[in-house]
């Protein structure tokens, strides 16, 4: 029993020592003093930073719509008559779109007109009536002068007078009335000919003839004959992320990609950013409308149709840049000494709390001498194939940019030699441990540093 716990002691002694040995690393490089077997050569492809322009950019899903849209409605209710024009048809502003039964408005004119008639010969009469009854009194007048007329005639005439001018302004009173009446008769008789607002074309049509159309009210919107559309001018109502709106602004440029022809850019121009955003029902990411202008006349370009946008929110000519998978990231703990000095070097120049105690690194790693070396780097714009390097490494250095297997495997110190060109192959962006590890320290960097490379077009986009 003796034997046997000594033994165990023993062989938990030899594993402790073994562990122990391959935890130690040495000068900071992060090798192990305790190798089993020797590390593989890995087959690398290298590039060395180039200056070319680069844009960053926002995108955002959206639909077309045209600038200017009228929905043709009636303004009184009456049954459709007369309906020359159809669903395609181009009209002018001015003409006719539709016309109502007017029989009815007819005779409302008619009849006012008559009233009006009616009204102006009775002014005529109070009128006649007026000038006796102050002929009347001003004879009483003289009369009662030289005690011809009792003063009780005298009033009885007086009052005559003024119940006679008072008749008479109680007619003009109706006439202008029935005149008012008589225009509005009119005017809805005129309404019975609806004609277009607008030059454009008839996109849509949801009336027929001898259907009755009616008017809107508050809790009915009414009836919708048709809706003349103007294409000369189109826009997308684009939906930006509340990540990305910050971002955008009024004035910038515009791809505009249509699923007809997904590799055509049509050129647009932002026109304004809401300035609250909305969330739409069933979902919690939260959106801001974007209204951009279509710089084009393409006719294929229509109403309805959805879009893909790309804002342009950040443009250099002259930037230092790599291929966007170059830029990994590794944690603390797997990275040489002389790299985490360096980062708390930085720390303490001037870096948040909060970024300083950052776990994952963002790093490039070139090849000197046949061995792989990892630089931080600091990052500024990217688009989808490249992304710029302020700080960390010098134009003429040898950027390891794949193969993705290898990028995964690289650390300080590893032996690489260039890939034949019968081993490359095309990369493969599933999901690995380091593509983990960079999706992780991505969300990082975009919750610590809002003004970093983040957002649509990613900075260090790992396999």
């Amino acid at each position: 029993m003796i034997k046997k716990t000594l033994l165990l002691l023993v062989a938990v002694a030899v594993v402790a020592g073994v562990v122990g040995l391959n935890h130690l690393r040495k000068d900071g490089s992060g090798q192990s003093l305790f190798h089993v077997a020797p590390p593989a050569t890995l087959s690398v492809r290298i590039v060395q930073p180039e200056r070319r322009p680069i844009v960053r950019t926002v995108q955002a899903p959206g639909e077309v719509e045209a600038v200017l849209q009228v929905e043709i409605r009636s303004e009184i209710p009456a049954k459709i008559e007369e309906m020359p024009v159809e669903e395609g048809h181009t009209v002018e502003a001015g003409q006719l779109l539709c016309r109502l039964n007017d029989d009815e408005y007819r005779a409302m004119v008619e009849s006012s007109e008559a009233q009006v008639g009616a009204l102006q010969a009775s002014i005529r009469d109070g009128e006649a009536d007026l000038a006796q009854c102050r002929f009347d009194c001003n004879r009483r007048e003289k009369l009662a002068q030289v005690d011809a007329a009792s003063d009780i005639e005298l009033t009885e005439y007086r009052t005559r007078l003024l119940k006679a001018q008072a008749t008479l302004e109680m007619r003009r009173q109706n006439l202008a009335e029935a005149e008012a009446m008589l225009r509005r008769a009119r005017e809805n008789l005129n309404k019975t000919v609806i004609t277009s607002p607008i030059d454009g074309v008839v996109s849509q049509v949801f009336a027929k003839p001898g259907e009755v159309v009616i008017t809107g009210t508050m809790n009915n919107p009414g009836t919708v004959i048709m809706v003349v559309t103007d294409l000369s001018t189109m826009q997308v109502r684009a939906r930006v992320d509340e990540t990305d709106v910050p971002l955008v602004k009024a004035g910038q440029p515009v791809d505009i990609f249509l699923p007809s022809d997904p590799q055509k850019a049509i050129p647009g121009r932002v026109l304004r950013v809401a300035t609250s955003g909305t969330k739409q029902t069933g979902r919690d990411v939260v959106t801001f409308e974007t209204l951009i202008l279509v710089e084009s006349d393409d006719p294929g370009v229509k109403p309805g149709m959805t879009a893909n946008v790309e804002v342009h929110v950040a443009r250099k000519n002259d930037a230092l840049t790599v291929p966007v998978q170059a830029v990994v990231h590794r944690k603390r703990k797997d990275l040489p000494t002389r790299l985490i000095e360096e980062f708390q070097g930085r720390a303490e120049a001037g870096q948040t709390a909060r970024r300083s105690k950052a776990q994952y690194l963002k790093v490039v790693f070139c090849r000197e001498e046949d061995e792989s070396r990892p630089y931080l780097v600091r990052t500024g714009i990217a688009d989808e194939t490249h992304v710029e390097l302020l700080a960390g490494v010098s134009p003429d250095a040898e950027v390891i940019v794949g193969p993705y297997r290898s990028l995964d495997q690289l650390k300080d110190g590893s032996k690489v030699e260039l890939e034949k060109a019968d081993e490359q192959e095309t990369p493969d962006t599933a999901d690995t441990p380091a593509a983990e590890e960079t999706r992780l320290a991505e969300r990082q960097d975009e919750a610590e540093e809002p003004g970093s490379a983040s957002g649509s077009s990613e900075v260090a986009k790992a396999p």
